[in-house]
């Protein structure tokens, strides 16, 4: 107050009139104020204003009843404070100015916003300058100080009646330096913690940067005010205050503040921690900018985001009831559809892990999980969560619980699809045909590109759904012409048709690999080409759509129209594809993010494609130009590899501990996923190929370096990448989280049930009994077989000098191989460069041959030119490594514990205000998070067939020692990787099933180690010794289609004496001296039966004898040597036949080959000739390499 002299008492009820008004005592008011009146009369102006609050104060509590009444009594106090404010002058300025404020309340509570206003101060922060100056030393009255809060509040809020949003928001602001600098919040009376509430909760929405008034203030600038509500917040959140309406606006504030750090998220906009300094740090970040430099504040602003998100949570969740049948909550799918915007560029192309603190896009993606099913329990039947779970759990590889998910959403769909047809009853809470139809595109793009057989039965019933669907919503809208309301929602975006179309076309082509039916396949595939080309027409608005190209080129690839398959490759290629690339998250869901070298990345697997086309047309130079230029179009090679560390090569670390090792030296590679480098690998795998087609063995395996220092440069070194092998614990179950007590409730029991996520050995359980085991063809009385090692004692000491191209030891983590500078600038610089296959392999499941109608014109060159041969002879050794390998979480955090059930570990994050557009057709979804042994099965499966292709060079090379070596560096990691599946799980299946993602399993991984030596034994005329590996490698996988042909050739030619029935004395002692042990899990072959030396000597030239019935007796007697024959002929023929009809096989010219030599010895003539004829058409467009090589996720890019 003023420094008055009066009398004792009269201070000392003053000072209780100041704190009763503070603290909203208003029924002590009248008292106090008459005890004032008494003692001190001068002060006549300071007892006015207070009797005139305590009126205003019962009326706003009262305004129910008798408000008439209650505003004109209120009325008459406006000219007595009038005359008190004139009378009262500058004397007691802290009196004058209260009356000032108490008539704009007046006012303001009499609905006339206009007056307030006017009487109100118009610069707050000058007024209280001035009687801060005028008090002196003295502070201002408490009073005085709600007054300043209380006046500014009044005012703007009018001004939001009266003038306008930026006025009010002036007004606000003018307040907030005294406010922020002069205050301690703590130490707030109830009344000045009540209107600073009010103030800030207006001044928040006006400044929320969703809303249009949020344009008026700069970001940073936003954020110092919502840092200011959070000041209040803390103070005010205990005290329990408040009205629902209260509540409300809080809440609000709150997903304000969220709202406002989701655009500065989304839109990449200047952030900064903790301060209230408005400097602008800088333009927009881009992704150019050293990722080093916003670590920090990266980690700052994820932080402030989960804050922020953990409070509105709580207090949405508190306040919001659960919805009757007929209702939505809007609200709480509004959060969740926030938090799904924030999730997708979180976990998107511009953040790392790193960025994200402990546990990185991993713990986002839990931690949002734990929202959407809290959220759950606040909505009844809500299909935009049940859509947002499927998409977070995929990208979590928690395929199983995605479907779950996906199933429950197309039950309630389509029941409410069925109802509207039936009584027209449209469920406005269902999402709308375009919504559902991306949806359904998104789940046929991760069944084909993680999945095998049955998640391919799966995709093609999500394509029967889809055309049901589609047909439904045609019958809408031709039943709503003239209904323009339901004509509206009916409506299906024509770019949602086209991903529809593609998503039917691209599980068709998926299945057609895995059909069992040959004279379906081809109907199936032209099926597929006739949607995807529908998909790409122009009313549809999206014909350079880059995933419908690449399908529609590969299935037309293997359908052997390879100049059809060319053309629409290279239209892919065309500068007519190229506009805005993006990332997304989440598929077809939304539109990505944009991204340096989106498109680029995008069309590594095209050119890949391409260089495979040409080879099928024996145009290995183009082939070879083609395979360049995947990397070509990155420019320098430094963009896609970065620069390289002086005098040392790229280690592990750099991977994996960027912030150590700085970021100037980064290339494109290392934003890359595990499936985008396995691309890059593949592509330089095709040029080594193509090297020895064109230059030879010798001259591949010379580059061979080139191969494993690449594969260095993207993963590590393979040598310190070794498991700590720990011995198995037993674990009591987790208790169930309050997510895990939802989840039953939310999936329906009617939906397809899976197995535990983490438990490979319970999806595939159908497919063993479903699949033609090549096993169950052999014949009773099988022919005896000896377990022999590959090279031999005497064969140990005779290392070739090539051995240096196998650095890769185990036992020698120092003979890491270098980048050469000038194999990799020239040849392979531009093999070097980035590969953005995202999409997996599928594995090879079975599909039968179709008998063939080859559409294909004649290629000019000669079928029996030497270049051709090369092509043959090099397809047979290298089609193994042609194998698929699954996502991988790139630098995935070593915590793979899912986060708290709590609220405290969960990511903030929303997006744009603009609803989310379609994404663009260069969108690339990053890899899903894998576990920890799913991500070593995929680089155990890549670096593995990387060993076995370069094997296969030096086998073809006669450098026979160096081939064994690098097998045998493949046997090492495998049986690595054995144990560690091992103390995972104790079931045998766990060694049988890849699980999700299209990797190896251990046994086929095994299959493939074996065949690879067989062909090295087969090289040296070793055939008894290959044969035994041959077998080991089909013990292993029975459907191994090298290990099969290999066997079969081996089993014809004991058939036609070509080798004797057993192996001689020498080899057999060789055998014996064996240093290449079986692993536990091979069991060991015994022999069918033991052979007379007078097998060894019959005459393998005479002339073969066809016996078409071998059934002893007396008149048909056939000695024990002739029986094994027959025996291991029709072994090869029942193995051959069965390997022709999976889809692993129906397209393998080896296989067929060898059928048809076992037709021959058979005596089946016509057979044989139909068989070679296929063979030749195979072989007319059969590339260099297998399709698959360049199709790591099938049919999807």
């Amino acid at each position: 107050m003023g420094s008055h002299h009066g009398p004792e008492k009269a201070l000392r009820y003053i000072s209780q009139l100041d704190d009763a008004r503070c603290a909203g005592r208003w029924k002590e008011i009248p008292e106090l104020t008459r005890k004032v009146a008494k003692h001190a009369p001068y002060r006549r102006c300071l007892v006015l204003t207070a009797r005139c609050e305590a009126e205003i104060a019962a009326y706003t509590t009262q305004q129910s009843t008798a408000t008439a009444a209650a505003s004109t009594g209120l009325s008459q106090y406006i000219p007595e404070l009038l005359t008190a404010i004139d009378e009262a002058g500058s004397h007691h300025a802290e009196d004058t100015f209260q009356a000032r404020i108490c008539l704009g309340w007046l006012h303001y509570e009499l609905g006339e916003p206009g007056l307030a206003a006017a009487k109100l101060p118009k610069d707050f922060a000058a007024v209280a300058l001035k009687m801060s100056d005028q008090a002196g030393a003295s502070p201002l009255s408490n009073w005085t100080q709600v007054c300043l809060v209380k006046g500014t509040y009044l005012k703007g809020s009018s001004q939001e009646k009266t003038v306008s949003a930026e006025d009010a928001l002036h007004t606000y602001q003018s307040i907030l330096p005294w406010l922020g600098f002069s205050k301690n919040f703590n130490m707030a009376t109830p009344q000045f913690k009540m209107w600073t509430e009010r103030l800030l909760v207006r001044l928040c929405l006006l400044v929320d940067q969703s809303a249009e008034t949020g344009e008026l203030v700069e970001p940073l600038e936003a954020l110092r005010i919502f840092r200011l509500w959070y000041v209040c917040w803390e103070t005010i959140r205990n005290s329990g205050s408040g009205s629902a309406e209260a509540a409300k606006y809080r809440r609000l504030t709150w997903k304000a503040y969220y709202d406002t750090l989701s655009v500065i998220l989304q839109h990449r906009l200047p952030y900064r921690a903790g301060t209230t300094d408005t400097d602008n740090p800088g333009s927009t970040i881009s992704e150019k900018a050293s990722l080093q430099t916003t670590f920090t504040s990266r980690l700052q602003e994820r932080g402030e985001l989960k804050r922020v998100e953990t409070i509105y949570e709580g207090l949405l969740l508190s306040e919001t009831s659960f919805p009757k049948a007929s209702e939505n909550n809007q609200e709480i799918e509004a959060w969740a559809e926030a938090v799904m915007e924030n999730w997708r560029v979180l976990c998107g192309p511009t953040w790392r892990d790193e960025d994200l603190g402990e546990g990185g896009k991993q713990a986002v993606g839990r931690s949002v999980l734990d929202i959407l099913y809290r959220a759950a329990t606040k909505t009844f039947h809500s299909t935009q969560v049940l859509r947002h779970l499927f998409v977070v759990h995929a990208s979590l590889a928690e395929f199983d619980l995605a479907f779950k998910a996906y199933d429950t959403y197309v039950e309630i769909i389509t029941r409410g699809k069925d109802r509207f047809e039936k009584s027209g009853e449209e469920d406005v809470g269902i999402d709308d045909d375009s919504t559902i139809l991306r949806t359904s595109a998104e789940a046929i793009r991760v069944l084909c590109r993680f999945g095998s057989r049955k998640e391919a039965e799966k995709a093609l019933e999500i394509g029967e759904h889809i055309e049901k669907w589609l047909a439904q919503s045609q019958h809408a809208s031709s039943a709503s012409n003239g209904e323009s309301q339901r004509s509206r929602n009916v409506e299906v975006d024509p770019r949602a048709l086209a991903a529809a179309y593609s998503g039917i076309g691209i599980s068709l082509a998926n299945w057609a690999r895995f059909t069992y039916t040959a004279d379906s396949r081809t109907s199936i595939q032209n099926k597929a080409i006739q949607y995807l080309r529908k998909s790409l027409k122009g009313k549809y608005e999206d014909p350079h759509n880059l995933e419908a190209l690449y399908a529609l080129g590969l299935i037309l690839a293997e359908m052997r129209d390879i100049p059809g398959a060319i053309k629409v490759v290279k239209f892919a290629l065309s500068s007519a594809t190229k506009h805005k690339s993006s990332i997304s998250t989440d598929g077809v869901m939304s539109g990505g993010l944009p991204t340096q070298f989106g498109r680029e990345r995008k069309l590594i697997p095209l050119w890949h494609l391409l260089a495979l086309l040409l080879t099928a047309r024996s145009e290995f130079s183009a082939a070879e130009k083609s395979c360049e230029n995947a990397f070509e179009q990155f420019g320098d090679p430094q963009i896609l590899f970065g620069k390289e560390d002086e005098g040392q090569s790229f280690r592990s670390e750099h991977l994996n501990e960027l912030t150590k090792a700085g970021t100037d030296h980064l290339g494109i590679v290392d934003q890359m996923g595990f499936l985008e480098k396995s691309g890059i690998i593949q592509i330089k795998m095709t040029q080594l190929a193509l090297a020895e087609v064109n230059e030879g063995s010798n001259a591949a395996v010379d580059l061979s370096d080139e191969l494993l220092a690449l594969y260095n440069r993207l993963f590590g070194d393979p040598a310190h990448e070794k498991p700590k092998l720990q011995v198995p614990i037993t674990t009591a179950p987790p208790p169930k989280s309050a997510v895990g007590t939802i989840r039953g409730s939310i999936f329906r029991s009617k939906s397809t049930q899976r197995g535990n996520p983490h438990d490979p050995t319970s999806r595939n359980a159908s497919i063993a009994s479903s699949t033609p085991s090549t096993v169950a063809t052999q014949a009773t009385a099988a022919p005896k077989i000896q377990v022999t090692d590959e090279t031999g004692a005497d064969r140990a000491e005779k290392r070739h000098h090539h051995s240096l191209h196998l650095p890769h030891r185990h036992h020698d983590e120092h003979a890491v191989p270098k980048r050469s500078g000038s194999k990799l600038q020239k040849r392979s610089s531009n093999s070097l460069r980035r590969s953005e296959v995202e999409a997996e392999k599928l594995p090879e499941m079975p599909s039968l041959p179709e008998r063939i109608a080859n559409s294909t014109p004649p290629r000019t060159s000669s079928a029996q030119s030497p270049g051709r041969s090369r092509a043959a002879s090099l397809r047979k050794s290298i089609e193994s490594s042609d194998r698929p390998l699954r996502p991988i979480a790139h630098n995935m955090s070593p915590n793979s514990e899912p986060p708290p059930t709590g609220q405290y570990e969960q990511p903030p994050k929303q997006d744009v205000r603009l609803p989310t557009p379609f994404p663009s057709v260069d969108y690339v979804p990053p890899d899903p998070h894998f576990s920890a042994l799913q991500e070593r099965c995929q680089k155990v499966s890549l670096l593995a067939s990387i060993w076995i292709f370069i094997s296969g060079l030096y086998t073809r090379a006669k450098m026979y020692d160096d081939a064994s070596g690098a097998v045998g560096e493949a046997l090492k990691l495998i049986e690595i990787f054995e144990l560690e599946v091992a103390q995972e799980s104790s079931s045998s299946k766990a060694f049988a099933d890849p699980g999700w993602g299209g990797g190896k399993s251990v046994e086929e991984l095994w299959a493939d180690a074996y065949a690879a030596r067989g062909e090295i034994l087969l090289a040296q005329s070793l055939k008894h010794e290959a044969r035994a590996d041959f077998e080991q490698a089909v013990m292993h996988f029975p459907d191994h289609p090298e290990a099969i042909v290999g066997l079969s050739n081996v089993l014809l030619d004991i058939y036609c004496k070509v080798i004797p029935l057993e192996p001689s004395q020498d080899a057999l002692k060789l055998d014996t001296s064996s240093s290449h042990p079986s692993p536990p899990s091979v069991p060991v072959v015994s022999d069918h039966g033991k052979l007379t030396e007078q097998n060894h000597k019959e005459d393998h030239g005479s002339k073969k004898e066809h016996i078409s019935h071998h059934t002893p007796s007396a008149e048909n007697k056939i000695s024990p040597p002739d029986l094994t024959r027959l025996t291991a002929r029709d072994r090869a023929f029942g193995l051959l036949s069965t390997l022709t009809k999976l889809g692993s096989g129906w397209d393998y010219s080896e296989a067929w080959f060898a059928l048809a030599r076992a037709y021959e010895e058979s005596g089946q003539i016509e057979k044989t000739k139909e068989v070679l004829w296929w063979c030749v058409e195979l072989e007319d467009t059969h590339p260099v390499r297998g399709w698959k090589s360049a199709a790591l996720g099938g049919f999807v890019l």
